[in-house]
């Protein structure tokens, strides 16, 4: 048994052990009550002490982070802010996978940037790799088709 489950079950048994000793100290008069209220005390504030390190954290980041959006808000982008620095750089060195890997990222999240198809047709003429062009001449092919179709869809729909 690993000491985390072992501190989660001794902590359930002084609950216990202090729920039913303030039930029982109820139930008596002020004075034999005492020792019963003081140890049932000390066996919740054990059970808080056993329970702490699981809690501590959570209990702190709950807490705190209202106070920190203040300064540091929270912002959730749907996608991450177009920049071609590091596929540039990655090209500039010859390292084609990353430099691929970082256009492919762009064109995920920017379908319709053209000069992402180019940069990386532009790479694969460089380092003489013919798949790799084909495929993105390929993939170019077929942006610039779909945004002809749209293009003359919203001229018919003008028209009419």
């Amino acid at each position: 048994m690993n000491w985390q489950k072992a501190r989660r079950i001794l902590a359930g048994l002084a609950l216990v052990a202090s729920v039913w000793m303030m039930s029982a100290a109820l139930k008596m008069d002020w004075l034999s009550a005492a020792f019963r209220v003081i140890g049932s005390m000390l066996l919740l504030v054990t059970t808080v002490l056993l329970l702490a390190p699981d809690t501590a954290f959570k209990l702190a980041e709950w807490i705190a982070k209202p106070f920190a959006e203040l300064f540091f808000p929270s912002d959730e982008f749907e996608k991450p802010p177009l920049s071609y620095k590091l596929a540039r750089r990655y090209s500039q060195e010859r390292k084609v996978e990353a430099a691929v890997q970082e256009y492919e990222k762009i064109l995920f999240y920017y379908p319709e940037e053209r000069d992402a198809y180019l940069e990386v047709i532009e790479l694969a003429q460089r380092v003489r790799d013919e798949e790799l062009r084909d495929r993105f001449e390929g993939l170019l092919r077929e942006r610039d088709e779909a945004e002809a179709a749209k293009r003359s869809r919203s001229q018919d729909e003008g028209e009419a």
